[in-house]
Order: structure tokens, then C-alpha cells, then sequence
């Protein structure tokens, strides 16, 4: 049974460093484990002997006790720690931690890798090395030293080309291309789609794909000529806890895939999932910071220049601003739980967020936008001298175009449609945001025919909202419209949308009758049984603005 004390004693260990926790040097290993995710604390297991850089040590005294008690509780053998990278030194609050629990601290040089350590504590333990496993630890250690040292997806995607000597394609769950091993390949060179800003993988060159084959969580072959030979194309989709995060294509032009390539494989999935984890989450923290100062300004909170010049943002205090709210309601399919639900609408808010971000960089230089659940929220920046007529132009211009352009991405069936406040010096852009939410309520029975709605042609629906309460307002309707609104549900007519077309036309007989697509004497048939159901003379015209009131009422709280 290999103990902390024969793993000190072997040759290739000389040079490490008992630190603190001499009396645990009796303590038996089991295994061993890489640990740098305070996280992943609870999948340790008792025996193991731990293998740090130390990452989550470096916090403050409070984390380090915290961990080497857990350490202690989990019964593992001893702490590897390989400091110069995240601490300075092993600090003497842990050792002396170490030293009370009996937990050796084992202080590694810095120029020996975590897999050689690996390795031979597993030959030690086993008494022999399986080529296959050892081999799948190496290749584990070098995807972790890509993910330890931030390499990102494109040196994740050279890796594992130089691991399985085939070229490699990662791509996002829309097949649009995150990284390439090499581009200059012939085959990748002329397979691969530009489109807009990046590049996407055609997925129509592979025939007779599996069905949903995105949910087959194993690697799948498919071939595809090109120039008159057959190149065979290794897929794995990549999935991280029932989520997924895109593909991994291998081109096989060198050799087939052995054995040992399809452990490098499942390793290279593993980091993909795991960099698109941390990628999101760096970028969902920025959306958050760009939200909480977009909060406080469109809560009227910021109240002055001077504090508004205290953050490090770059909208520009000479401007007007106009909010804009981009509403995208998705299609649900049905069967769909609620966590599956939510995590379809974080990628999907997410992808349109980086897609349009790239979008507007150069197109509109005064756009400045973040997003909240299923809307993005837009700042508009216009000179203050332009006229009226010219500003409205350029929002409605603007808005226009980003509609356009978030449609054409189709990242899924989904309906688009955007409400846009008034145009307003920036310390009053909380009227601007309220306005344009404001018209979001005004139109949640809507069918939304128009897709772009500005706050001006609400005006007045809003101030009925905020003037008259839904009891009075249903007092106020019922009064004049009752017995017509009850003869239409009775006898299925459609005799209450008759008279506000005959309103809104001036009682003109002609005009009302071609906007309803009916004959004039079906119109006047409608009307003399609507004057006869009506409690006020029709003709008398302080009755036909009180009967558009009441109408106007009855959309508004009905």
C-alpha cells in the first residue's frame, strides 16, 4: 500500500517539500485527483491524494481553512500545492492548519506537471500502467493545463487535432464555427460558410443524419467527397449535464481514428463544454455589471453628471436618448419542462446578445445594449439639434433595421417586436424606459400586427390607464355598451367593432362601409340596430366622443 511517506521516498519526488502535516505521513493513497475548482470539492473522494495550483486558496485566510478542513473531513491522503502561480508561498496559516489536522501540505517545484504526477502514483498503486489509461490521464492533463491557463476554444481545437492528427471544427449548437485547428486545411478552406462576421459549418453536406442525432451523446461517423474522394467525418456532440453546447467535428484526412483518438475526443468534449461554461459566465457577469448601471440609470437613480461620470461608461452626456425594448417570444414547444425551457432561453438570449453586439459595433456607434430575460433593451443616442421629424426618422430608421436583422438570425421560431420611449436628455431616460414598458402592458392582448410600436401613439391609452382604475373604467363602458356588447355574445354579431369603425370614420357612411368590405346597405342596417341598442342618441356629438371613450375603455380593461 503505497503511503505519503513511500511517495516522498520515490526518485522521481525528491525535490518535493513536506511542508506542514509530518504526522499524516502514515496516511494511505488511494488515488489521485487535480483540483481547482472549489467546487468539485464534493466528488473527492477519501484516500485521494489532491493536486493543486492553489487557485482558490489565494482568496483569503477564511477560504483556505474552510477547504483544508473539508480536505480533512473528505479523509484525503495529503495536499499537493504548486505555488508561483496563484500563491506567493504556502501562507503559515495553512500550514499550521495542516500541522493540527495531520494533513500533509506538500509543496510541489513548480516545472513538474500534474500528470507525471498522476501517472506514476497510478503505476505505484496498481502496480502496472494500462497503455490505454495512462494515456488518457496525459491527454486529461494537457486539455487541463489549456483550461488552467485560459487557452480558450481555438487552442482546445489545435490540441486535439495534434492528439487524434486530423484537422478539427468546433461549432456552437447553431453550427456556427467557434474555433478551427487549421483553416488552411483544403477541405475545411472550402467547406466551411461565410456568413456576415464568421464563418458556419453547412450541415447539409452529411447525408442521413441520425434523428435528433444533436441528443446522441457518443461520436458518429458521416463522409462527404470532396474532389472526387471520400473523407470520413467524426461528429461528437457535446453535452455538459443534459445541456448542449455545440459539436466537434474531425476530419479524418491522415489516418482513422484509433482507440486512444476517441479518448482524446471525449477529453476534447469535455473541455469544450467546460471553456463554453466560463465563457458564458464571464459574459453573462459583464451583462450583469452593463445591467445593474443600466438599472440605476433608467431607475432615475444616477441624478447628476458628475456621478454618472464616476462610472466607466461610454454613453456620451451631450446626447439624446430614446429606449428601445426588443420583446422576443419564443415558440414553446409543447412537452418542454421548465428548466429545459429556461436554459433554450439563456442560449438563445445569449447568442443573439453576441451576434447583434458584432452587428451594430460599426452600424451604429451611439447603440448601446443589454439584456433582460427575453428582451433587449436599447439606448439610442441622437443629437440633441436635430429636428422632431428628423429624430423620430432616425429611430424608426435604427429600430427598423435591428428588427430585420435579429429575424433574419432565426435562431429559432420566435415573434419579435419593439417599443420605443420618447427621445430625452440621459438624466431623464427613466420616463424613456417607463414609457416604452408601459406600451409592452398597453399590448399584452394584442396581436401585435405592427412590429414596431412607438410611445406617442399610446399617449393617450397610457394616461386612461393611470387615470382611471379598471372599476371605473369597466363602470364607464358598461353604462353605454352593455346592451350592444350582450346582443353581440348572444347572437354572434359583430356589431360593437361596427360602431368604432363607424366612429372613427365620422359617421360616414361610404368610408365605413369600403373599410369594413360590406355592402352600404348591410352598414345601414347595422347602424339603425345599433342606435336601437344603444342608450344615447348616435348623431349627438358629445355621445360620439363618450361612446370612443367607452370603447377606447373596454379594450383597455376588458
Amino acid at each position: 500500500m503505497l503511503t505519503v511517506k513511500n511517495f516522498l521516498a520515490l526518485p522521481q519526488f525528491k525535490t518535493f517539500n513536506l511542508v506542514a502535516g509530518e504526522k499524516g505521513l502514515e496516511n494511505k493513497i488511494t488515488g489521485v485527483n487535480i483540483l481547482d475548482n472549489p467546487d468539485a470539492s464534493d466528488w473527492l473522494s477519501a484516500g485521494e491524494l489532491l493536486i493543486t495550483s492553489g487557485y482558490f486558496f489565494s482568496e483569503n485566510i477564511e477560504t483556505q481553512r474552510r477547504f483544508i478542513q473539508r480536505f480533512k473531513e473528505i479523509n484525503c491522503s495529503a495536499i499537493c500545492i504548486k505555488p508561483h502561480i496563484y500563491l506567493k508561498g504556502i501562507p503559515e496559516s495553512m500550514r499550521a492548519l495542516a500541522d493540527e489536522l495531520s494533513l500533509p501540505l506538500i509543496e510541489i517545484p513548480y516545472g513538474i506537471a500534474f500528470s507525471k504526477i498522476m501517472n506514476i502514483v497510478m503505476a505505484e498503486i496498481s502496480g502496472r500502467v494500462n497503455e490505454l489509461n495512462q494515456a488518457s490521464l496525459d491527454i486529461h492533463s494537457q486539455f487541463f493545463e489549456i483550461s488552467l491557463h485560459g487557452g480558450g476554444m481555438k487552442k482546445i481545437a489545435a490540441g486535439l487535432a495534434q492528439m487524434v492528427h486530423n484537422p478539427t471544427v468546433l461549432v456552437d449548437i447553431d453550427w456556427t464555427v467557434i474555433a478551427v485547428s487549421d483553416q488552411k486545411v483544403p477541405i475545411i478552406k472550402e467547406t466551411l460558410r461565410k456568413t456576415g462576421d464568421s464563418f458556419s459549418f453547412p450541415i447539409t453536406i452529411f447525408s442521413d443524419l441520425p434523428t435528433n442525432f444533436e441528443r446522441i451523446q457518443k461520436p458518429f461517423t458521416r463522409s462527404t467527397l470532396f474532389n472526387g474522394t471520400e473523407y470520413a467525418w467524426v461528429i461528437m456532440p457535446v453535452y455538459f449535464d443534459t445541456i448542449h453546447y455545440g459539436f466537434i467535428l474531425v476530419c479524418q484526412i491522415d489516418e482513422a481514428l484509433t482507440d486512444l483518438d476517441y479518448v482524446a475526443l471525449e477529453n476534447g468534449s469535455m473541455a469544450f463544454a467546460l471553456e463554453q461554461m466560463r465563457l458564458f459566465e464571464i459574459e453573462r457577469t459583464e451583462n450583469r455589471i452593463r445591467r445593474d448601471f443600466f438599472d440605476q440609470l433608467l431607475s432615475g437613480q444616477i441624478k447628476d453628471l458628475d456621478t454618472l461620470a464616476a462610472y466607466d461608461s461610454t454613453l456620451d452626456p451631450a446626447l439624446n436618448y430614446t429606449v428601445l425594448i426588443f420583446s422576443i417570444q419564443t415558440i414553446e414547444n409543447q412537452g418542454t419542462s421548465l428548466i429545459q425551457k429556461k436554459q433554450t432561453e439563456d442560449r438563445l438570449m445569449k447568442s443573439v446578445l453576441s451576434s447583434l453586439t458584432t452587428y451594430i459595433a460599426n452600424r451604429f456607434p451611439n447603440l448601446h445594449v443589454f439584456s433582460r430575460k427575453n428582451q433587449l433593451v436599447m439606448l439610442l443616442g441622437t443629437e440633441p439639434i436635430l429636428s422632431t421629424v428628423k429624430t423620430y426618422n432616425e429611430v424608426s430608421d435604427t429600430a427598423e433595421r435591428i428588427r430585420i436583422y435579429l429575424e433574419q438570425l432565426g435562431k429559432t421560431e420566435q415573434t419579435i417586436f419593439c417599443t420605443i420611449g420618447s427621445t430625452l436628455p440621459i438624466l431623464e431616460l427613466s420616463q424613456s424606459f417607463e414609457e416604452a414598458k408601459k406600451v409592452i402592458h398597453l399590448l399584452e392582448d394584442d396581436e401585435k400586427e405592427e412590429k414596431i410600436y412607438f410611445f406617442n401613439d399610446f399617449y393617450f391609452d397610457s394616461f386612461l390607464v393611470d387615470s382611471i382604475s379598471k372599476e371605473q373604467g369597466k363602470k364607464f363602458y358598461t353604462h353605454y355598451l352593455q346592451p350592444l356588447l350582450a346582443y353581440d355574445q348572444k347572437n354572434n354579431t359583430s356589431f360593437t367593432p361596427t360602431l368604432k369603425a363607424y366612429l372613427a370614420h365620422h359617421l360616414n357612411i361610404a368610408t365605413t362601409s369600403r373599410a369594413l368590405f360590406i355592402h352600404r346597405n348591410t352598414l345601414l342596417y347595422r347602424i339603425d340596430k345599433i342606435k336601437s341598442l344603444l342608450p344615447v342618441d348616435l348623431e349627438q356629438e358629445k355621445n360620439t366622443f363618450a361612446l370612443q371613450l367607452a370603447l377606447k375603455l373596454y379594450e383597455l380593461h376588458r
